[in-house]
């Protein structure tokens, strides 16, 4: 499947660059925030998927995101959440050590072709681990792709891996990354350390939900406790890659409907004069074995 490409809306002076920022405060904050919000599990099944995304000043933009094809399996944290696509794509939450499964389903349409996702730090494995070990690559997951595998149109991709390394960790596309990324295929990975700091209480000075974890990462050591915790994920946007994104992808619509379409015509055609010669070939048959009465005179 050949990918949308982008020919006239790359401004030569932007350059896009994704920014994945974690703050960790020990001072006051207000009572109205809580702990990180997204879906924790070890197995997770999302879709890309395009949509349209209002923005603050109210202009709506064509886009892709990431989103959950099920949210079976995992445990929304307070108030999280996980729609059929999103941007960000979901946070998702797992615990160091654990095997991780994400299944990524490509709904995101033919003309654009193919999709991945790629999770940097981690060795992802396109088959089965077993005891910290990868197996051969399952039959049929996926198309390799320049990165890694990649999911064609209506098609899926499993990638799984070990939560090694605590901390927050980016995850996003890697097919054709400077399109993809600007569209909105990107999101959150955090991995709560396995063995926190004892020296830690989790909620200690606030009696509520604020944390994921007593400590930011394992050891017996009080410096990475903390008391609040905040995601943010910042990232360019630029309208009119958006836009001719998709006037790209309804041109080719329209071409593959207008070849759709002479196409039929042309089936129709050369039907009707098959038919009509056919008519005639049995006519003259009919005409050829004709009996003639014998003339009695």
């Amino acid at each position: 499947m050949k990918a949308l490409t982008m020919k006239t809306a790359k401004p030569n002076t932007r350059v896009l660059s994704v920014i994945w920022i974690v703050l960790a405060s020990l001072c006051g904050a207000s009572a109205g925030h809580a702990s990180v919000p997204g879906i924790q599990g070890t197995t997770f099944s999302l879709v890309a998927s395009e949509n349209y995304t209002t923005q603050p000043d109210g202009m709506a933009i064509y886009s892709w995101g990431y989103g959950c094809a099920t949210t079976t399996g995992v445990t929304p944290m307070p108030f999280g959440s996980c729609a059929s696509m999103q941007i960000p794509g979901p946070t998702l939450i797992v615990t160091e050590g654990q095997t991780v499964t994400v299944t990524l389903t490509n709904n995101l349409g033919a003309i654009a072709g193919n999709t991945s996702i790629v999770f940097p730090g981690f060795q992802v494995c396109l088959g089965a681990i077993t005891s910290g070990v990868c197996g051969a690559p399952t039959p049929g997951n996926g198309v390799q792709g320049l990165l890694t595998q990649e999911a064609g149109p209506g098609q899926s991709v499993t990638y799984t891996f070990i939560a090694t390394t605590p901390g927050t960790h980016a995850y996003y596309s890697g097919t054709q990354s400077d399109l993809q990324i600007e569209m909105g295929l990107y999101g959150a990975l955090v991995v709560l350390p396995a063995s926190p700091s004892t020296s830690c209480v989790k909620n200690a000075n606030t009696g509520s939900s604020y944390t994921l974890a007593a400590s930011a990462y394992d050891g017996n050591t009080p410096n990475t406790c903390y008391d609040r915790e905040y995601l943010f994920q910042l990232a360019e946007m630029d309208p009119r890659i958006h836009q001719e994104a998709l006037a790209q992808i309804l041109l080719k619509t329209r071409e593959q409907n207008a070849k759709l379409n002479d196409a039929k015509i042309k089936l129709l055609f050369w039907s009707g004069w098959l038919f009509f010669v056919g008519f005639l070939l049995v006519a003259v048959s009919i005409l050829i074995h004709i009996p003639v009465l014998p003339d009695n005179d």
